[in-house]
Formats: C-alpha cells, structure tokens, sequence
C-alpha cells in the first residue's frame, strides 16, 4: 500500500535530488522510499546480530558466581600462574 508523506527539505537539497532522479530515472520518492527500506534493513540486521551475540553467554552466567575469582582464575590460566 503507498500513502503520501509530506517533507520540509532544504530548496538546494531538492534541485540537487531531482538532477541526480534524472539521471537515475527514479523519481525522487522511489530514491526516498529505497534509502529508507535500506536503513531500517541495517537496523533489522543491526538488531538480530545482538540479540544472536547475546545468546552467546545464556547459561554461562548465574547470579551467584563471583566475579573476582573467575577473573582471577582466567588471569592465572592466561599467564600460567
């Protein structure tokens, strides 16, 4: 489904908008529309790379584990004390 959507643009943006629809043959909505289905896919992908990392540590962290000795424990380990 389209709907209109009104833009307050900056009268240079929008002679230098319509020179480059020219030459791509689009018109300027068709650029607007592409540039914002390309953000809000980055966003999308922006979103599920997070949410797949943060599923990285599920378990592996509990309320009561004490984090100076695990620090500790992985200092000694790295550096072979």
């Amino acid at each position: 489904m389209t709907r209109k959507l009104t833009l307050s643009i900056n009268e240079n943006t929008i002679q230098k908008a319509k020179r480059i629809s020219r030459r791509r043959g689009k018109s300027i909505s068709r650029m607007v529309e592409e540039f914002l289905n390309s953000i809000t896919e980055k966003e999308i992908q922006k979103k599920s790379a997070v949410k797949e990392s943060s599923g990285v540590l599920k378990g592996k962290i509990s309320a009561s584990m004490d984090w100076k000795k695990t620090k500790t424990a992985y200092l000694k380990k790295k550096y072979g004390l």
